[in-house]
């Protein structure tokens, strides 16, 4: 080995060492340990077979945070349309560059039950919605309203014993909106 090619890895090293490790032989400190991000989201459906379905980011929110969707890249808005049924990973990276994920589902409504979930979140509020339990049904959640297919259909198409909503019965357009689902078999997916 000769003289110049002995200093050239001399110097190599000498960088790498430098460059490698701190004054004190300690690892700088981590910016996001113990930073937790608190996400919260909305979601809504993606009806029929239509890539309709969307995501919106609530928090966190600002100028330096950016969100991305399963492997796609980061993106400064936190609103994400046309998305079809299923699994997502939302990813959130704030402005230290800490990340943190939420594992959320677009869940997959039929166009007959998005209507019926419409009427139903329109009109039976407060007494079956937001956790109001009016004559023992709750409507807060899909299953509830799927399960409680025949109670909407007696109380608020036919009137039995009385018609529902207190105050005045559903327009006939809404009726039939019902009407048809529970005939095309009173699921989500219908």
């Amino acid at each position: 080995m000769n003289t110049s090619t002995f200093r050239f890895l001399s110097l190599t090293l000498l960088s790498l060492v430098v460059v490698g490790v701190s004054c004190t032989g300690d690892a700088p400190p981590n910016p996001c340990t113990g930073v937790q991000i608190d996400i919260v989201y909305a979601t809504t459906p993606a009806i029929g077979a239509s890539n309709n379905g969307s995501i919106t980011v609530f928090n966190p929110a600002g100028d330096s945070v950016s969100y991305k969707l399963n492997n796609g890249a980061f993106q400064s808005t936190a609103l994400f349309n046309n998305l079809a049924p299923g699994n997502y990973v939302l990813t959130v990276r704030n402005n230290r560059g800490c990340l943190d994920t939420a594992q959320i589902s677009i869940v997959n409504y039929g166009p007959k039950y998005a209507q019926v979930k419409q009427i139903v979140a329109g009109y039976c509020g407060p007494c079956h919605l937001n956790a109001g339990n009016s004559g023992n049904k709750n409507f807060d959640t899909d299953a509830s309203i799927v399960s409680g297919w025949d109670r909407i259909q007696v109380r608020c198409v036919n009137g039995t014993p009385t018609f529902m909503p207190q105050g005045g019965q559903l327009t006939t357009l809404d009726k039939q909106r019902i009407s048809d689902w529970v005939m095309a078999g009173h699921r989500i997916s219908d």
